[in-house]
């Protein structure tokens, strides 16, 4: 009885966390996972954006803190402007929260450059487009396993996002959802430029 009612609790809390746990401790888990968040960045020299990484630029850890900040900031104030237009009752904290939350599977998903594998990867693969080789190469399996994971991690970072901003816009229309992941490329391209020239 106590297994399936606890693993039921944990179902519960990845498919909506925003439902299961309280504001407080939504904001708490989302800067203690900030926190750790740019020390693992900062560890394995990966440089975050809202819809890419870079693991060819070495960052330090003001770059990394930065840029870190840059994400949060601009996500959480376009998607509360926007949260006010659709619900004028939307608090900021409560996008706030989702961001911190959704960039969790982020900064687990920065575990694929232990001993900087993605880096010499990416590495590998950027040479082999300047120099031709690259039609003739196949990427190597663990590399096919690694992006897959990570490309799992970004999924759910995304669907993480959209379920916070939905909850506390409480957003039901088709063109709630669309301005949604409009808002959210067209911060990516803005803000990608600016976290580069750090």
């Amino acid at each position: 009885m106590f297994k399936p009612l606890r693993m039921k609790k944990i179902g519960l809390l990845l498919k909506n966390p925003f439902a299961v746990l309280s504001d407080k401790q939504i904001l708490l888990t989302g800067v203690v996972a900030f926190v750790i968040g740019v020390f693992l960045a900062f560890q394995f020299q990966i440089q975050l954006q809202i819809l890419r990484i870079n693991t060819l630029k070495i960052p330090n850890l003001l770059e990394v803190v930065i840029g870190h900040l840059i994400i949060i900031i601009c996500l959480t104030v376009s998607f509360f402007i926007l949260g006010k237009v659709i619900n004028k009752k939307t608090r900021f904290i409560d996008i706030l929260s989702s961001v911190l939350i959704s960039l969790i599977p982020l900064y687990i998903s920065l575990f694929q450059n232990i001993n900087g594998f993605l880096s010499n990867e990416t590495s590998k693969i950027e040479n082999a487009v300047k120099d031709g080789t690259i039609y003739t190469q196949t990427p190597p399996f663990l590399l096919i396993i690694v992006g897959l994971i990570g490309f799992c991690f970004f999924i759910y970072y995304i669907y993480l996002l959209f379920v916070g901003f939905k909850t506390a816009t409480n957003a039901k229309k088709i063109w709630h959802y669309l301005l949604f992941f409009v808002i959210l490329i067209a911060i990516d391209l803005l803000t990608s430029g600016l976290i580069n020239s750090i």
